[in-house]
C-alpha cells in the first residue's frame, strides 16, 4: 500500500477499454501507429512555436497517481460539504459523458460510488479486475464490490448496512447535470433503490458535486499546470504540419500522437477545423484539405491523471490572409489578457462574462458562447459566457480554480471562425497565474 505521500503506482483502468494498449506503450509504439502523417513537403517544416521545458514532457516524467493526503483532502472536504448541505450519504453514478465525480472521489472507474458522511466508501464494478486493480494501488480504503447485474440490489444492501433508512440521500447525475439538466440516473435503479427505503429523502448532488472539485488541491494544481503545457504541444505541431492542401486528418493524427508520447494519454479533447469554428469537427479526423488564407480553429486539451486542461489558437493557413485577420487576431488577444488582469476572488461569473461582452463590443462583436472552461476530468463543469446565465452565472470566483479563459473575437469579412486564443488559468489571493508557458501571437503560417 503507498505511503502518505507516494503517489499511486499504477492508476486503475479508465473507460476507454482497449486504448489502455496505446497508453501503456505510448513512447515506445505511437510511432508505428501513426506512421506517415501530413507530407513535409507541404508544410512549413521551419514553422514552430517556442514551449520552454517542452522537452521535459514525456510519459516517464508524468505523475502516477495521486497521494494518500490528496485523496483524504477530498475525502475531508466531501463531508464538510455533505454536512452543510445536510446529506448523510451520497450514491453518485458513472455519467456516460464523462466520470469526473467518481474519478474524483475514487480515482477509479467505478460504475457507482456510496459515498456516507461518516463510515467507508464503497465502489461498485462490472468487473473483477478494475476492482482489483483499485485494492492493490489506492492509497486510501474502499469497500469493494462487484456486480455486473442488478446494481441496485448492491446499492440497498450498502445502504441498509449504513443504516440510511430515513436518511437524507444525495444523488449524483440526477438533475441540474451540465448539458443534461434532467439527469441521466437510470430509472429502474432509482425506482427500486427508492421503494427500498420510502422513509428516506432523496434529493440532487449535482450542484454539491459540480462545485466541491472546483477549488483545487496542489496535487491538483500540478497536474492541471502540467496538463497545461502538454496541451501547448498540440498548437506547435499544427503550426509544424498544417500548410494549404494539407488533410486535417493527418494533421490531426499527428496532434494525437503528439500529446500521446508527451503524456502518456490520449488526449480529452481534439477537434479541428480549417473554415469552421474548432467544436464543429466534433473531436475526429476529417477528410477536409485545408485551403489558403483559411482560418484554422480548435478545441485542444491534453490529459494528465484524467485530467484535462484546453487551449485554444486560431491559425491562419497560408496566405493570402483575410484582411482583418491580423487586426482581430491581435484585438482578442489583447482581450485575453484584459480578462486576466481583470480575474480576482469575489468576482461572479456573470459579472465576469460581462467584462468581456463590454471588451469585445469596444471594437466590433463575438460569438457568446462559452468563454470561460474549466479544467479537469472529463465531464466535469462549469461552462460559461455571456448570455448564459442558466450554467452558474452566479458562481463567484475562488482562489484554487483552475479554467481557460478563451475569448472570441469576430473576423469582418470572415463568415466563421471567429479569432480566438485561449490559456488556462490558476485563480491565487489576489488575482490570475497563467499556466501554460508560450507567447500569445497572431500565428500566419507561410509567412
Amino acid at each position: 500500500m503507498p505511503t502518505d505521500d507516494q503517489p499511486l503506482i499504477e492508476l486503475p483502468p479508465s473507460t476507454i477499454g482497449r486504448r489502455e494498449l496505446l497508453k501503456a506503450g505510448a513512447a515506445v509504439s505511437v510511432g508505428s501507429l501513426f506512421a506517415g502523417g501530413p507530407s513535409r513537403a507541404s508544410a512549413d517544416a521551419a514553422r514552430t512555436i517556442e514551449l520552454p521545458g517542452a522537452d521535459e514532457l514525456v510519459p516517464e516524467n508524468m505523475p502516477k497517481g495521486f497521494s494518500k493526503n490528496e485523496m483524504e483532502r477530498r475525502f475531508k472536504k466531501l463531508r464538510a460539504w455533505m454536512n452543510r448541505e445536510k446529506f448523510d450519504c451520497l450514491i453518485i453514478p458513472r455519467r456516460p459523458d464523462g466520470n469526473a465525480d467518481v474519478k474524483w472521489v475514487s480515482e477509479s472507474n467505478a460504475n457507482w460510488a456510496v459515498f456516507p458522511a461518516d463510515g467507508t466508501p464503497t465502489l461498485i464494478f462490472r468487473g473483477g479486475d478494475d476492482s482489483r486493480s483499485v485494492e492493490e494501488n489506492s492509497p486510501v480504503e474502499f469497500d469493494l464490490r462487484v456486480s455486473r447485474f442488478k446494481r441496485s440490489q448492491v446499492i440497498i444492501d450498502r445502504l441498509r448496512e449504513l443504516g440510511m433508512e430515513r436518511a437524507r440521500i444525495g444523488v449524483g447525475n440526477l438533475s441540474g447535470q451540465m448539458r443534461n439538466d434532467e439527469g441521466g440516473v437510470s430509472y429502474i435503479t432509482m425506482t427500486n433503490v427508492m421503494n427500498a427505503f420510502p422513509k428516506a429523502t432523496f434529493e440532487s448532488a449535482v450542484p454539491l458535486l459540480m462545485e466541491v472539485k472546483l477549488e483545487r488541491g496542489p496535487e491538483e494544481i500540478e497536474v492541471l499546470r502540467l496538463a497545461s503545457r502538454v496541451s501547448e504541444l498540440a498548437i506547435r505541431a499544427i503550426v509544424e504540419t498544417a500548410a494549404p492542401g494539407v488533410v486535417q486528418r493527418d494533421v490531426w493524427f499527428e496532434v494525437f500522437k503528439t500529446l500521446l508520447n508527451a503524456s502518456g494519454e490520449e488526449p480529452q479533447r481534439l477537434s479541428i477545423r480549417g473554415g469552421g469554428e474548432g467544436n464543429t469537427a466534433g473531436g475526429r479526423p476529417l477528410d477536409e484539405r485545408f485551403v489558403a488564407g483559411q482560418i484554422c480553429s480548435q478545441e485542444l486539451a491534453a490529459q494528465v491523471l484524467g485530467y484535462a486542461s484546453q487551449v485554444n489558437q486560431t491559425i491562419c493557413v497560408g496566405t493570402p490572409a483575410p484582411a482583418h485577420w491580423e487586426s482581430a487576431m491581435k484585438y482578442c488577444i489583447e482581450v485575453f489578457h484584459a480578462l486576466v488582469d481583470a480575474a480576482r476572488p469575489g468576482l461572479s461569473f456573470q459579472e465576469y462574462s460581462e467584462i468581456y461582452q463590454k471588451k469585445v463590443e469596444e471594437r466590433g462583436t463575438a460569438y457568446w458562447g462559452v468563454v470561460f472552461h474549466t479544467g479537469g476530468a472529463s465531464g466535469d463543469g462549469p461552462r460559461m459566457g455571456p448570455n448564459r446565465p442558466d450554467e452558474n452565472g452566479d458562481l463567484v470566483i475562488k482562489p484554487g480554480m483552475v479554467f481557460t479563459i478563451k475569448p472570441r473575437f469576430a473576423i469582418q469579412g470572415v463568415e466563421t471562425p471567429s479569432a480566438q486564443y485561449g490559456s488556462p488559468v490558476l485563480i491565487t489571493d489576489t488575482g490570475a497565474e497563467q499556466l501554460g508557458v508560450r507567447t500569445p501571437e497572431v500565428i500566419t503560417l507561410g509567412t
